[in-house]
């Protein structure tokens, strides 16, 4: 009776270069969703940086708002108190002492505003210059992970075009009806068509197996397929 001992062997030692494909391949499958990743940390910060440079010119808007009220203030206290002199009628002359004391007292609260604006924007100056800095720094880092990560890809192509330039070669020392069971068996499982049985278990999936199958994997007089995840199983 045929003995497949030798053959399991050359298939197993196959699967080394289809698990390291699988791997590579995994690995760059993984680049876009990592890229996108790195992408949308650089949008983010420089939203965040945004908000901050927004604050400060919502301020500096407020700020030219408030110097716009304070100088009709002046320009009204101005007039009014130009305008004191030629009035004769003693009620106008105090109502219109009341209005420039008004319109005094109105221009120094603005001029309190405009304080408190530019104390703020003196304080938050710094942070957009900061976060500025920052986000230039951020973007530099990034785009050069982006970019090693691209050229690790690249990489791997080409040590997958190697690798199955050496599986190629190989093959052809594996029975081809095997072969062709494996093939057939390891689209989907990362690579693994054949697994070394693990004490008990397979050692794809764990699943403990029947004595039997444990047997004949032993006797290696047939290919023996595990219950669960149908690998080929192999004993040592």
């Amino acid at each position: 009776m045929e003995n497949l001992k030798q053959d399991l062997e050359l298939l197993y030692n196959l699967q080394e270069y289809d698990i390291k494909i699988a791997a590579l391949r995994n690995h760059i499958a993984g680049v876009p969703g990592i890229i996108a990743a790195r992408q949308k940390e650089i949008e983010d910060r420089k939203a965040d940086t945004e908000a901050k440079k927004k604050n400060f010119v919502d301020l500096s808007s407020l700020k030219k708002e408030k110097e716009a009220v304070l100088d009709a203030k002046e320009k009204a206290v101005a007039k009014n108190s130009a305008e004191l002199n030629s009035i004769k009628s003693n009620d106008v002359y105090k109502a219109m002492l009341l209005e420039i004391e008004k319109a005094k007292a109105d221009k120094s609260a603005v001029e309190d505003e405009i304080l408190e604006l530019m104390v703020k924007m003196d304080a938050e100056a710094p942070v957009v210059k900061n976060a500025e800095n920052e986000l230039r720094e951020f973007e530099q880092k990034m785009k050069s992970e982006i970019s090693e990560i691209e050229n690790s890809a690249k990489k791997d192509e080409e040590s997958i075009a190697d690798i199955e330039k050496k599986r190629e070669e190989y093959k052809h020392k594996v029975n081809q009806k095997i072969l062709d069971q494996y093939e057939r068996i390891r689209e989907g499982r990362d690579g693994q068509g054949i697994v070394l049985i693990d004490g008990e278990s397979c050692g794809g999936c764990g699943m403990v197996l029947r004595p039997q199958l444990i047997n004949q994997a032993q006797k290696c007089h047939d290919l023996v397929f595990c219950d669960n995840c149908s690998r080929i199983l192999l004993k040592k």
